[in-house]
C-alpha cells in the first residue's frame, strides 16, 4: 500500500474562512493505519486526495486541490481518536454550510477509509440533504 504524502498532489491550504468542531471518534490501530495511509486519486471518479501529517489528516478535493477538511488525531489510552475537525467555509471553494451534514460526510469518508460500514451514515446524510 502506497502512503500518500502532501507532495503527491496539487493542494491548496485551508482558507481562513473555516469552522472548527469537536469530534470524538475512536478507531482501532488497524483502522487508523488505513485512514492515515491516505488516498491518491487514480481516476476522474476519485474525488478526494487524503494524506496524514501527524497529528492532522488532510482531505482535499482532487480536481481543485482545495482543502475541505482537516482532522486532528490523538492517542488516548492507546486508542487513536479523531478529536477535532476543521471545515472549509469559503463559499468559493465549498458550498456546504450545515455543520451536521458536513460532519456526517467527513465521518463517512473516514469510516470508508477504515473499511467500516458506512450505510447508515450515508442514509443520514441523504436525509439531511432532502430536508
Amino acid at each position: 500500500m502506497q502512503i500518500a504524502k502532501s507532495s503527491d498532489w496539487k493542494i491548496i491550504s485551508m482558507p481562513s474562512q473555516r469552522t472548527t468542531l469537536p469530534l470524538q471518534k475512536v478507531y482501532t490501530k488497524s483502522e487508523f493505519e488505513q485512514i492515515t495511509a491516505g488516498l491518491i486519486p487514480e481516476c476522474m471518479e476519485d474525488k478526494w486526495f487524503i494524506y496524514y501529517e501527524n497529528p492532522w489528516l488532510y482531505l482535499h478535493r482532487s480536481w481543485t486541490g482545495f482543502c475541505i477538511y482537516q482532522v486532528r488525531f490523538e492517542t488516548i489510552k492507546e486508542d487513536p481518536i479523531a478529536t477535532e475537525a476543521i471545515l472549509n467555509r469559503d463559499p468559493s471553494q465549498w458550498k456546504e454550510t450545515n455543520d451536521r451534514k458536513d460532519l456526517l460526510l467527513l465521518e463517512t469518508l473516514l469510516d470508508s477509509r477504515a473499511d467500516c460500514n458506512i450505510a447508515q451514515k450515508l442514509q443520514d446524510w441523504i436525509a439531511i440533504k432532502e430536508n
